[in-house]
């Protein structure tokens, strides 16, 4: 990766690589930090029922490209399937979560703009472990500091 104010390009193998579930690996494409805060963008490999919980990003928009795999995104309290090609826009403010409801692992990117919904994760791959085995009240503390709120651990 080569970096300065001109840009900078990230190859397909580039990235630092966080497993956040066993299987689960999340690389770091653009780090907040490496764009000024203006985006983030990481790319997950997702086993089949990975999921996140429904959460607000207060901070951020994001978008979901689905790269391969069927996905579930909850949207409020709408639910969608989503396969390979599917982009999603999710609005600042805006409930949502998504889970891997197809056989096979699939593979997405998401994008943070600006860029601090994307920290939660960039600080808690510090940690180096699973994102489970963090102690509850340290995640709800990467949460608040980057504008992240918790809604509901079960949904359909």
């Amino acid at each position: 990766m080569a970096g300065g104010s001109a840009g900078f390009v990230v190859a397909a193998h580039e990235g630092p690589v966080w497993d956040m579930q066993q299987g689960r690996p999340t690389i770091f494409k653009l780090l907040a930090e490496q764009t000024g805060g203006r985006i983030a963008v990481f790319e997950e490999v997702v086993p089949p029922g990975g999921r996140t919980a429904l959460h607000i990003h207060h901070t951020s928009d994001e978008v979901i490209h689905i790269v391969s795999g069927e996905f579930t995104v909850r949207l409020g309290a709408a639910s969608h399937r989503v396969t390979a090609g599917a982009w999603v826009f999710i609005p600042r403010g805006s409930v949502h979560g998504w889970r891997n409801s197809g056989s096979e692992d699939g593979r997405a990117h998401f994008i943070f703009t600006p860029a601090d919904g994307a920290r939660t994760f960039e600080d808690m791959r510090h940690e180096g472990r699973y994102i489970h085995e963090i102690d509850e009240d340290r995640r709800q503390m990467y949460f608040g500091r980057h504008g992240m709120e918790l809604v509901s651990r079960d949904w359909t």
